[in-house]
């Protein structure tokens, strides 16, 4: 049976993606969480939050169409994504194109197929990064990717428009998290100190967003969010 009050999360197993799916369970809503490589983590965030899982590759079609098999989702969060440090001159073209399949493939075929399974009065949420707005050196990959999933946005809220479907794009605050494993303590350090509130808990803020898209009685659609407390 198709249950047409779930919300997808992919790539819920993530920092970003633990705190979202733990504040839509507590909020009442029940969560499909789509992850791909770490089954223990999946394993473990369905036992805090009993939410259901669902294994596969979303910067692939045959797994988008998995994923959506036997569901109408009353929203999808997209957060699926990767990211790999170097210098633009030491980016081979094999690494540029990784980055690009999961940061924006995965992001266009997640659109494609929400715009064609969502109900009327249904949210996308597509997850971008400040590095797609401001640049980070040695980010070029990633921050082409996001860039890629803004410009993506933009369209799908024009196209979705008639559907009665809004689409969103989220660049949360720094949340250190696996994409960050890469970067320095002095790097992590400044990242830190740029937040107007120390201590601010950007996975928190950026759940509670979330939330409220979901249940705010004026939908917004085709905007820029940033639940970012940094300068």
């Amino acid at each position: 049976m198709k249950n047409s009050s779930c919300v997808l999360v992919t790539g819920g197993t993530g920092t970003l993606g633990s705190a979202l799916v733990c504040a839509l369970t507590e909020a009442g809503f029940p969560v499909a969480v789509n992850y791909w490589h770490n089954q223990q983590r999946a394993l473990a965030l369905q036992q805090k939050a009993g939410c259901e899982l669902k294994r596969g590759d979303v910067s692939d079609e045959k797994g988008i169409d998995a994923l959506f098999a036997g569901h109408n989702y009353r929203a999808v969060f997209h957060l699926a994504g990767a990211a790999e440090s170097a210098l633009l001159p030491r980016v081979s073209a094999s690494a540029w194109q990784a980055q690009l399949k999961i940061n924006a493939q995965s992001a266009f075929l997640i659109t494609r197929a929400a715009l064609q399974n969502l109900p009327r009065g249904g949210h996308l949420i597509l997850v971008s990064s400040r590095v797609a707005e401001r640049g980070s050196s040695g980010q070029s990959a990633y921050g082409a990717g996001k860039a890629a999933v803004l410009g993506l946005m933009k369209a799908a809220a024009l196209e979705a428009k008639p559907l009665g479907i809004s689409v969103n794009a989220i660049c949360p605050g720094f949340a250190p998290s696996a994409l960050s494993d890469g970067l320095s303590g002095a790097v992590l350090d400044a990242r830190a100190a740029e937040n107007a509130i120390p201590g601010a808990d950007a996975a928190q803020s950026f759940a509670a967003l979330c939330v409220w898209i979901l249940n705010s009685p004026a939908p917004i659609s085709g905007r820029i969010l940033r639940p970012d407390c940094r300068f």
